[in-house]
């Protein structure tokens, strides 16, 4: 790519690149652009992984595999102007194996009462936390398939032909699955007590 600039973070003093120039910087192995990608896409893709994985995910982890994947695969993008949703690919991926381990281990972690574990709950005020748990723990019934196309769609808000993309589905494939992902969240939701009082309280003001 003509133009593009790229300069060691030795001093900490650089000209920034735009994400075309990071992608292509990439692929050359120039000095310092995996770190700087790490600093400019790692925000995102954290934000990303909580989303698909919820509470139980280990973000750091889960980031680290998904950038080491990133750099091995990146001179297989073909558009480095879709890098963001290259990577967003990748964290699904990542993160629907992580999602089948946790079920894995919850299965062989019970309680001696048969209970699973608790999750640590995210920041936030008690009320919010509750409802983010149960939330999760709706989630948590779907398949990971499901919960990852679910999350895609209208958490990520990524289009719907990028979604069966992402999955490796037909765009039909894709919307036949959401509509079954979303009826069995409604029906899940509602028979939630806390979900269902968060609901009626959100459609009452």
């Amino acid at each position: 790519m003509s133009g593009a600039r790229v300069i060691p973070l030795e001093s900490g003093n650089f000209d920034e690149p735009d994400d075309l120039a990071l992608v292509e910087a990439l692929r050359r192995g120039a000095p310092g652009a995996e770190t700087l990608a790490w600093y400019r896409f790692g925000p995102m893709v954290a934000r990303t992984i909580y989303r698909l994985g919820g509470p139980g995910c280990d973000e750091e982890d889960l980031s680290q595999e998904v950038f080491l994947r990133f750099f091995r695969k990146v001179g297989r993008l073909r558009e480095p102007a879709a890098v963001r949703a290259f990577l967003t690919g990748i964290c699904v991926r990542v993160v629907r194996r992580e999602v089948r381990r946790r079920w894995l281990r919850r299965w062989l972690r019970l309680t001696n009462r048969g209970d699973i574990p608790d999750v640590a709950a995210p920041e936030g005020d008690p009320e919010s936390r509750q409802v983010v748990q149960h939330y999760y723990g709706v989630l948590d019934q779907l398949s990971a398939e499901a919960r990852s196309l679910f999350v895609a769609r209208h958490i990520e808000g990524l289009t719907l032909a990028d979604v069966a993309s992402l999955h490796g589905l037909s765009v039909s494939t894709a919307q036949r699955k959401l509509v079954r992902a979303r009826a069995r969240i409604a029906v899940l939701a509602k028979s939630d007590p806390v979900l269902r009082a968060y609901l009626q309280q959100r459609e009452s003001s």
